[in-house]
């Protein structure tokens, strides 16, 4: 392949995929903007709606014990530590200590919770073993704006650190938003569900826009190949016509009349038809193509001399581009077999100027 249409075509497909590439990576970047944005929306929805569900459950309690039931069952001692040698601000330490007439005495720790997260954390205790926890309810709000209802939900053991849900977003083929939520910190009792983040109508959009784009730029390629390829044949056809055309001029040359035999030329102890593109040495007779006939006449035209390489190129080929060079190294190389018989002749290179026909007397 010429160097100027494989490297036409190496750019060309370079712009192509950075083309491609650019187009993903601005999807790409779009999709995560849009499904940050969405999860954000279906935190709060679903903070609601932990907050409305538990709120529920703990009326219920409430209403079926009596509220001066519980605050007589009770019994709550809080202590609360703090460590100063944290150089950026003192940590707390809050140590819940409840007695539970079903369950006796329980001691619950956890960093960063004021006295007041104790009844929170009892009412949880209460609503969790009243009632379990309603997929419902968030399920409803979800619906009402337009999102799905949750999914692997399932009751977990953890640790709590934080009475308030934790959100995490899974990007994915289907990217969605992992909750956790403590509804029994007491015990550890926790609950977990995923909530699918649906794809935008614009990312639908712009996803079917880059699929038509790629489909384009496939076909762009194919055509790029095909002219490519057709160049290639055209250039192979043109060099089989030039060269056809060399071969018939030579030919068809018609030689001058000096006999039956034409121009006979000898050179050392060999005859040289020139118009009969052939050589005779005594009994041996070598039948030359025309333009080795017609390097061999510029050679012995000028006998024990350079004769430079432009000359012969121009003589023989009509240009002395590179291939031609190259094939008049294979000429030279089909004369010098046609002379060794003659010991008084041989071919010379001079490295790059020419060649010497030399011609020695004895």
């Amino acid at each position: 392949m010429d160097k100027r249409i494989k490297l036409v075509f190496l750019l060309s497909i370079a712009t192509i995929l950075l083309t491609l590439a650019g187009q993903a990576y601005w999807l790409y970047n779009q999709y995560l903007y849009t499904s940050n944005a969405m999860a954000d929306e279906l935190k709060n929805i679903c903070a609601k709606g932990l907050a409305t569900e538990e709120e529920m459950r703990i009326k219920e309690v409430y209403e079926y014990l009596g509220e001066q039931k519980i605050k007589d069952t009770l019994n709550v001692t809080t202590t609360i530590s703090y460590d100063y040698s944290s150089k950026r601000k003192p940590t707390s330490t809050s140590t819940f200590t409840y007695l539970l007439p079903e369950k006796g005495k329980v001691v619950f720790n956890c960093n960063g919770l004021t006295s007041s997260a104790a009844g929170e954390i009892y009412n949880k205790y209460k609503a969790a073993s009243f009632k379990s926890f309603q997929t419902k309810v968030i399920d409803s709000l979800l619906t009402a704006k337009g999102s799905q209802k949750i999914q692997d939900f399932k009751h977990v053991k953890m640790k709590a650190n934080n009475l308030e849900p934790r959100f995490s977003t899974e990007i994915g083929w289907e990217t969605k938003l992992k909750v956790a939520y403590w509804s029994n910190p007491l015990f550890g009792e926790g609950i977990a569900f995923s909530i699918p983040i649906p794809v935008s109508n614009v990312i639908k959009s712009m996803m079917w826009q880059l699929i038509a784009s790629t489909l384009l730029l496939i076909v762009l390629t194919i055509c790029t190949l095909y002219q490519i390829k057709t160049i290639i044949i055209q250039k192979r056809i043109d060099g089989i016509r030039r060269e056809f055309m060399k071969n018939m001029i030579f030919e068809m040359k018609q030689p001058e009349e000096t006999g039956a035999d034409g121009e006979c030329l000898r050179i050392g102890d060999t005859e040289f038809r020139y118009g009969l593109n052939e050589l005779q040495y005594r009994e041996e007779r070598v039948i030359l193509t025309s333009r080795q006939a017609e390097i061999l006449k510029l050679l012995s035209d000028s006998p024990n001399r350079i004769v430079p390489r432009e000359d012969i190129l121009l003589a023989a080929w009509g240009d002395d581009s590179y291939a031609n060079s190259l094939a008049l190294n294979v000429q030279i190389t089909h004369l010098r077999r046609a002379l060794k018989s003659d010991e008084k002749l041989s071919i010379d290179v001079i490295y790059k100027k020419g060649y010497i026909l030399n011609i020695r007397n004895q």
